[in-house]
């Protein structure tokens, strides 16, 4: 993911167990998680979310891909690159660029 460092995205981890704030910086500092994660149980519920669950969400906040298992590296990455690309095209066009034109 250190290649898509600079990118107009957010990774986010929701945790299934209802952690306290400090015992999950310690599951995160323990297991090297360096995005933003949250326990929370009403996300898990509404997402329908299990072990692991990967969400791909839009910058309106749309679900628009979702893996329950591990899909892989290759399926993550083309995901976020696919959602990256036209967040990028959008963003030059709200900013007039003519070469998006």
């Amino acid at each position: 993911m250190k290649h898509l460092a600079q990118k107009p995205f957010a990774l986010i981890g929701v945790n299934i167990f209802d952690y306290e704030p400090k015992k999950l910086k310690e599951v995160m500092d323990k297991e090297q998680i360096t995005w933003r994660s949250i326990a929370s149980q009403a996300v898990t519920s509404r997402w329908n979310a299990g072990t692991p669950t990967y969400y791909v969400i839009d910058v309106k906040g749309v679900i628009r891909y979702k893996w329950v298992g591990s899909p892989g590296e290759k399926a993550i990455d083309g995901a976020l690159e696919k959602l990256i690309r036209q967040a990028e095209i959008d963003a030059k066009s709200l900013r007039g660029d003519p070469a998006e034109k």
